[in-house]
């Protein structure tokens, strides 16, 4: 049993605390030292309680429902409320080898209605929310950017860092972008990531509620009711995923309603629009698509993520230096380097490799770094690679060290570390 006692508005309203019990039997799944939170940049102590425990909910009803434990709460939303049934029968479809269990109690039902019609974005700086921004940009949205969603709570450099790059970006409304920190992924234990596959609970299931459920006191306060999550998938993904159309447009609290924005759209059609929109607007973007520790400036240029946006870009044209990368001069040397014989690829990050072959195999021009021809011959030969012959090879014994090292990390994190300096 999980039971709610207490919802509270700290820290000048500014801060919504909850204070809950959890029985023994589940308590290895929780840090009870570090109760969930929410800490938002303004005041949001109006926000009725029906609506101000919708961000602990978000949370709490997956773990309830793969663990299976009932939660108990005095008041909530009678759309969060009913949604939240259809959200339990989604994951039920996504998850058919877990058996899903776990109720919740209510003692009150509150009908709530929200006075507005402004819209909201949920914006990380990376492509995919850029994108959904040109989209969203005559309607002035709410930018709403999270912190202890990627990065981590105690890291105080990068995400002064990200707000310092939010500040020079000329295309951002300021007087319409707020901050949230809350710890999401830090309430729980390591034990919860051994509840899915490839130990992915945040991304397999949490990310897309928990990001749009700590809304719900900003949407009651500015008056907004159209809420957007950038897509970063479309219909081709076949895997569970925490953020679909599924999910995301199902997660509604009084009469709002969520889009699961660009679905329709794969990365490379996301990066020729980013670009369109910049080509056409004068506005310079500056993208930020990883958080890497190595990280200097906006990206760290070598990992999976930067090389895919980067050859996207040089794909539709542009110069990735123009959008916040610095191209490393072994970067075509980078790209086959993920497809070699001791290479580990699982399905979803072949579909965004293959996003990018599709591309790479219909143009015709493409931006130079130095030498068109020796990058001509390279971006042939990635398109013609058989990604096929990769996907999940070794992928029992992939899983099984990959779980061993994440219960270790955990369980023991110094003899960890020290474990990884003597391996280095």
């Amino acid at each position: 049993m999980f039971k709610l006692h207490d919802i509270s508005f700290q820290e000048h309203g500014k801060k919504i605390a909850y204070d809950y019990t959890i029985d023994d039997k589940i308590r290895s799944y929780f840090n009870v030292n570090n109760l969930y939170y929410v800490y938002y940049d303004q005041d949001v102590s109006t926000t009725p309680m029906s609506l101000a425990v919708i961000p602990l909910l978000a949370n709490i009803m997956p773990l309830s429902w793969f663990i299976g434990f009932d939660v108990y709460i005095d008041e909530i939303d009678e759309t969060f409320y009913k949604s939240l049934q259809i959200l339990k029968e989604q994951f039920i479809k996504f998850h058919p080898n877990n058996t899903l269990g776990g109720n919740l109690h209510v003692n009150k039902i509150v009908k709530n209605e929200i006075n507005g019609n402004g819209t909201s974005l949920l914006f990380s700086g990376g492509l995919d929310s850029f994108d959904s921004l040109t989209r969203q940009y005559s309607k002035k949205p709410f930018l709403i950017s999270i912190h202890g969603a990627d990065v981590e709570i105690n890291d105080r450099e990068r995400w002064n860092e990200f707000k310092k790059f939010n500040s020079e970006e000329t295309i951002l409304d300021q007087s319409r972008l707020f901050y949230i920190e809350s710890n999401l992924r830090e309430f729980y234990t390591y034990k919860v990531d051994l509840l899915v596959d490839h130990l992915g609970w945040w991304g397999a299931v949490q990310h897309g509620m928990a990001l749009i459920g700590v809304l719900a006191p900003l949407s009651y306060k500015h008056g907004f009711t159209n809420l957007n999550i950038a897509a970063s998938a479309t219909n081709e993904i076949s895997y569970s995923w925490g953020s679909s159309p599924y999910i995301d447009e199902n997660m509604k609290w009084a009469n709002t309603t969520v889009t699961h924005e660009g679905y329709q759209f794969k990365r490379t059609d996301k990066t020729d629009n980013v670009v369109k929109f910049v080509n056409d607007t004068g506005y310079n973007i500056k993208l930020r698509v990883c958080y890497a520790d190595e990280r200097q400036g906006y990206n760290c240029n070598r990992c999976h993520k930067c090389q895919r946006t980067i050859l996207s870009l040089i794909l539709a044209g542009a110069n990735p230096e123009d959008y916040g990368f610095k191209v490393p001069n072994d970067f075509y040397k980078l790209i086959f380097r993920n497809f070699g014989d001791d290479c580990i690829m699982t399905k979803g990050i072949k579909y965004q490799w293959t996003c990018i072959q599709d591309k790479a195999a219909s143009v015709d021009r493409f931006f130079v770094l130095n030498d068109e021809l020796t990058e001509s011959d390279a971006i042939k030969r990635f398109a013609s690679l058989d990604l096929d012959k990769i996907v999940n090879k070794n992928e029992s014994k992939v899983k099984q060290n990959k779980k061993r090292r994440h219960i270790l990390r955990n369980k023991f994190p110094i003899l960890y570390k020290i474990y990884q300096k003597l391996k280095s």
